[in-house]
């Protein structure tokens, strides 16, 4: 009895269907290698920014001047910031988060920590690492490598805390437990082994039902799996560059790690994941967005905060080092702010912050303005011309005039003292030197403001004009 011959259409569907389990494989492998990588970079990235967010939050000056008075008797400044850290400890999913001072010589120092279990004491040493280094150095990390201390072992980031002269004041860290963390990594691997394992079964078992047909069947079938195949051709081209898109960095935050585990099984189209990935990338741009944003704004008012400010003053310093500098400095701050906190409250106090922010913002534009202090302002322009600068400020003093002549809730009257300064390349060879002559040109309009009001409580003398 002759032995049957197996056709030639089921010899190429046993090819295809090898050829397709094998693809089908190798993908696995890559995508189990990928989101490993990915996985890692997306943890990293998130505990980076929930430093940066913590850190924008905390007032340099205030930070660098705790004592251990301070912690003991529990001071506003304290408080203050106390309260802040408490608030990120209790609403993100982190093991610690707390505020380091460094003391010199690769020495680092808790100065608050609010953690209500066991908190780090004013003064304990904390264990050094590369990350707190750059920190301390003005450049945020993440340490690549767990440390272990007295509450555990964790992966950690650090944020610097700039004072108003841009100096480091302080750092704060955020742990995240390292079971937690190679947690979150199995997870996401265990469930990439797992949809590969599905797919390879869906696949042996497309291999014995083909084996199964009829020749008519077979023939429908092998043309299924060539449509089949051509689809995963185009997943690997699709998913080719992934390597790149996964190494995640500062200047690329929206390549970031895909759920590979919401993908169902059953979904057998390019189309499918593609319209998955782009899903997933969309909702990550946007939280990032979400997150640059509250690190970047000041909360209170909505315009830029110190740390946009400073990022904006190293970005000009390099175009004035370029020859290609072009701006012009406005500042403004808030007279009489600290009898209105004395006499009336902080709470009114606030809310001339927050209405003298909308009034220069409705003239110079949300992109332009900064809080750099508790009632300081700053303008960054590209005009150049005094004329310009000087048409705003008549403007400013007309929206401040519309709005004392408004009802609001409260009877204090809205000022600024304000003054400007345009860089000159003869005369300036750092931003500060612009902010300098600005700057005194504001305590000169102020000298004058209580100079007008015959306000002898205020000593100021008038800086000297050129």
């Amino acid at each position: 009895m002759k032995r049957q011959k197996i056709s030639l259409t089921t010899q190429v569907i046993i090819i295809a269907c090898i050829l397709l389990l094998s693809v089908n494989l190798i993908l696995g492998i890559i995508l189990v290698r990928q989101s490993r990588s990915a996985m890692k970079s997306s943890l990293d990235q998130t505990m980076l920014e929930i430093a940066k967010t913590a850190a924008a939050s905390l007032d340099g000056d205030a930070l660098g001047a705790l004592t251990a008075a301070d912690v003991s008797s529990r001071s506003p400044a304290y408080q203050s910031v106390y309260n802040t850290l408490t608030i990120f400890q209790n609403h993100f999913d982190i093991e610690y988060i707390y505020a380091v001072r460094d003391m010199g010589n690769g020495n680092f120092v808790f100065t608050v920590d609010p953690d209500p279990v066991d908190p780090g004491q004013f003064g304990e040493a904390v264990v050094f690492t590369d990350a707190l280094y750059s920190a301390s150095r003005g450049v945020a990390a993440v340490d690549k490598a767990p440390f272990e201390d007295r509450w555990g072992s964790f992966y950690s980031a650090y944020c610097p805390v700039f004072n108003s002269s841009g100096e480091v004041t302080g750092i704060v860290g955020v742990d995240f437990g390292v079971q937690w963390y190679r947690a979150q990594i199995r997870r996401q691997t265990l469930s990439i082994v797992v949809s590969s394992l599905i797919s390879l079964f869906i696949g042996a078992l497309t291999i014995l039902l083909a084996m199964s047909r009829t020749r008519k069947k077979v023939q429908v079938l092998y043309n299924e799996l060539s449509s089949l195949s051509s689809d995963v051709e185009n997943m690997t081209e699709e998913i080719a560059p992934a390597p790149d898109e996964y190494e995640q960095t500062d200047d690329n935050p929206d390549q970031s790690d895909v759920d590979i585990s919401e993908i169902r099984p059953s979904e057998k189209t390019i189309e499918a994941l593609g319209g998955k990935i782009r899903s997933t990338q969309a909702k990550l741009r946007t939280y990032i967005a979400r997150v640059h944003e509250q690190a970047y704004t000041d909360t209170m008012t909505g315009v830029g905060n110190k740390t946009a400010y400073l990022d904006l003053v190293k970005l000009l310093n390099r175009r004035i080092e370029d020859d290609n500098a072009s701006f012009s400095i406005a500042v403004f701050d808030i007279n009489g702010l600290k009898r209105i906190n004395d006499n009336y409250g902080h709470e009114y106090g606030d809310m001339i912050i927050t209405d003298a922010a909308s009034a220069i913002r409705k003239v110079f534009g949300r992109e332009h303005l900064f809080r750099i202090g508790g009632d300081e302002f700053i303008a960054v322009l590209e005009q150049t011309s005094e004329e310009n600068l000087s048409a705003r400020f008549r403007a400013l003093d007309e929206e401040v005039a519309r709005f004392n002549a408004e009802e609001k809730q409260y009877e204090m009257t809205l000022s600024f003292s304000k003054g400007f300064a345009v860089y000159k390349p003869e005369l300036d060879d750092e931003f500060k030197s612009v902010f300098k002559r600005a700057d005194e040109a504001m305590y000169h309009d102020k000298w004058l403001h209580y100079s007008r009001k015959g306000d002898d409580r205020r000593k100021f003398n008038a800086p000297p004009r050129e």
